[in-house]
């Protein structure tokens, strides 16, 4: 494989079956996605650090094993990224943060462990927003990852770098963070897939938090069937479906969706194009022999109303020391939005916490009569970076910090293009701890459609 012979990367899947098979190996694998990243991220600033040498040398490693037959999982040779607040041993954690100038950690994050034994070829740290938060950053260390489609548009937030790089083909999958959708929403915003599954399924020591009781990791790759094993290499579940090395989909006849009306309403600001992409997902499911029904779930405001007041009071508690010691390292976009954490009280967070809980049970609720909700993860398509303000996160309401204080698993799937030839996305949404349902819909969906074949036009 060579960058001039094939410009379009298999998929993780594809790429797994061809070094099982020994027609692909590692090391032309990682050259591939090295020449694509030298090509392109100069336009599209996806990696804040890249470890060629390190990556190279790993690569080797996993052809020498391939042949010796010591393969260690589908991941085995695979090249993939991580957000940069997710520690490697040796490479720098930023946050793309002066903050953090310097910082080099001397142990892996247990998911970084997790993967590297799976096989995995990692390449680097990914473009992400100021410590997770905040808007994205034009000064040092900067600057923000742009969307591949276009590249003045948002490339969403925060884990922006991971889904830039796997929509690109730089990578054929990254690892991110979610505390209020930030692996879904750059995901839904790039055209690729993304997955947040329940908290204590993906350890999170070692990757810096941003607020502790809604904070994920979770991965984004080109598709679900991609997702689904890099999840699998990180939470190592237990559940029989995980087993074989082809997972074994099935169908989903039978299968029960509610469609959540309240996150679909004009009133949320849900754009048209996005509205009639999530109908024509609903026909494509009851085709696929799905029963889909409304649901009534609070709106996306008061999800975000209480979220904000956890993640802004969590998030000052954890910079509280830097904010008093050295405030001039942050870019204002992120002090500022830190700083609103100073004005909330012990009552405020109390308060936010009980309605956490009630909005929680009443999905929980909602839950036991059917299998999966279905509703938006971002209200359109990719906004212009120009047009981005520091407090967009209250202005508009975050769909996909919903299920971060549920601590329910939800996938992005791409389910069309908008008017301007950008993504759009839905997300679903399954009961806590059941990580195979959300997936096995979302893989039947894509198997029945065609939008996640698309690629950017780089």
């Amino acid at each position: 494989m060579t960058p001039e012979a094939d410009r379009d990367m298999p998929s993780l899947a594809q790429a797994a079956r061809a070094l099982r098979d020994g027609t692909l190996s590692s090391l032309e694998l990682t050259r591939h996605c090295l020449a694509r990243i030298a090509e392109l991220d100069p336009g599209l600033n996806a990696f804040v650090t890249l470890t060629e040498e390190r990556a190279l040398a790993a690569a080797r490693q996993a052809d020498e094993e391939l042949r010796d037959g010591r393969r260690r999982s589908p991941l085995h040779g695979i090249p993939l990224g991580l957000k940069d607040v997710i520690d490697m041993a040796g490479v720098p954690t930023s946050a793309q943060s002066s903050q953090l100038h310097g910082h080099v950690p001397t142990r892996n994050a247990a998911a970084v462990d997790r993967l590297e034994q799976a096989g995995a070829v990692l390449m680097g740290k990914l473009t992400t927003h100021e410590f997770a938060f905040g808007p994205p950053r034009w000064g040092r260390p900067g600057p923000p990852a742009r969307n591949p489609w276009h590249a003045a548009h948002f490339a969403g937030g925060s884990s922006s770098g991971a889904a830039v790089a796997v929509a690109s083909g730089m990578l054929l999958g990254a690892l991110g963070s979610d505390s209020a959708g930030s692996v879904r929403s750059p995901a839904a915003l790039c055209g690729v897939a993304g997955f947040k599954p329940t908290r204590a399924r993906i350890d999170l020591r070692g990757s810096l938090p941003l607020a502790p009781s809604l904070d994920c990791l979770g991965p984004l790759a080109r598709n679900v069937e991609d997702c689904a094993l890099l999840y699998r290499a990180l939470a190592q579940p237990d559940e029989d479906f995980w087993r074989a090395d082809e997972l074994p989909w099935g169908d989903v006849r039978g299968l029960k969706i509610g469609v959540v009306r309240s996150f679909l309403d004009e009133r949320s600001g849900t754009s048209a194009a996005t509205r009639d992409a999530i109908e024509d997902a609903i026909g494509t499911f009851q085709a696929l022999g799905c029963g889909v029904r409304d649901v009534l779930l609070p709106a996306p405001w008061e999800w975000n109303a209480a979220g904000m007041v956890i993640l802004l009071g969590e998030a000052f508690a954890y910079h509280e020391h830097w904010l008093r010691s050295r405030p001039h390292q942050y870019g204002a976009g992120l002090r500022d939005a830190l700083l609103l954490g100073a004005t909330l009280s012990a009552a405020d967070y109390c308060r936010a916490q009980e309605h956490r809980q009630a909005m929680s049970a009443n999905l929980d609720a909602l839950l036991e009569d059917v299998d999966l909700l279905l509703c938006p993860i971002q209200a359109g398509e990719a906004p212009p970076l120009d047009r981005l303000t520091t407090w967009g996160f209250l202005e508009k309401p975050s769909y996909g910090i919903a299920f971060n204080l549920s601590d329910n698993p939800a996938l992005s799937v791409c389910c069309g293009f908008g008017p301007q030839g950008l993504p759009l996305a839905l997300q679903l949404v399954g009961r806590r701890n059941d990580e195979i349902t959300p997936l096995r819909a979302g893989h039947a969906y894509e198997q029945a459609c065609e939008w996640h074949r698309r690629r950017p036009p780089l």
